[in-house]
């Protein structure tokens, strides 16, 4: 299904998710390295989004590959009760309302007819996307004893009342600079990628540009040549 997709095609859409994108992975680089300059509670609240993502990133492919009726009648509620959920988890929720913009545009194909090419496009998108997350989360939890915690370091977090303001515990809550970490990671990788391509893509057309007018160049030298050696 996937053989003639082009995956290096960009949509408006597109420029969106990854704008969305680099602006998490700026907040979490940000609270990663001077956790000084945001509110504590901002800690806790990216750490939780980092595990709420575990949910969320399949739903490109459900709302891809179910049809348009179970798609807002079924999916889109029962995710909508996962947000409750990871609301009442959150301190401050303004991360939170950033975040669902993200999803709804996730979740664009349930309010809309699209080609099966598209629709195809998007399961494979978020599928590698799926894959990358759990990759991810088993790599950052193995190897957490040696991810840095740059500012959110243990004297910091005592000293600015962090574990007094999280209401949950484990591993992302108590070492928050491992889910920052990942963050981090899981967001801007994709969006590196995507200027990569960018960037790919413009200079091939410029190359493909620059021969068209080499040829006719060449073309028009040679007409002319030859018109002057016929008149000779």
């Amino acid at each position: 299904m996937f053989a003639n997709i082009n995956f290096n095609r960009n949509s408006p859409f597109s420029f969106v998710e990854y704008g969305f994108q680099a602006y998490y992975a700026f907040v979490f680089f940000m609270v990663w390295t001077h956790p000084e300059q945001h509110p504590v509670s901002l800690i806790n609240d990216l750490a939780i989004l980092m595990a709420f993502e575990f949910i969320m990133v399949h739903s490109g492919v459900f709302m891809a590959v179910m049809p348009k009726k179970w798609s807002l009648f079924i999916f889109f509620p029962l995710y909508g009760l996962f947000a409750f959920g990871f609301n009442e988890s959150v301190v401050n929720t303004n991360i939170l309302y950033i975040y669902l913009l993200t999803v709804l545009n996730r979740m664009r194909f349930a309010f809309s007819n699209v080609s099966p090419e598209v629709r195809a496009l998007q399961m494979g998108k978020s599928a590698l996307k799926a894959i990358f997350y759990f990759f991810l989360i088993l790599a950052v939890c193995i190897g957490n004893a040696i991810i840095p915690p740059f500012g959110l370091t243990e004297e910091f977090l005592q000293k600015s009342h962090y574990f007094q303001t999280v209401k949950s515990s484990g591993l992302f809550i108590e070492k928050p600079y491992v889910p920052i970490c990942m963050g981090f990671i899981y967001y801007s990788l994709p969006v590196l990628y995507f200027i990569y391509r960018l960037i790919k893509n413009f200079g091939a057309n410029n190359n493909t540009a620059f021969k068209e007018e080499k040829m006719i160049f060449s073309k028009t030298t040679y007409t002319q040549k030859f018109i002057s050696d016929k008149k000779q």
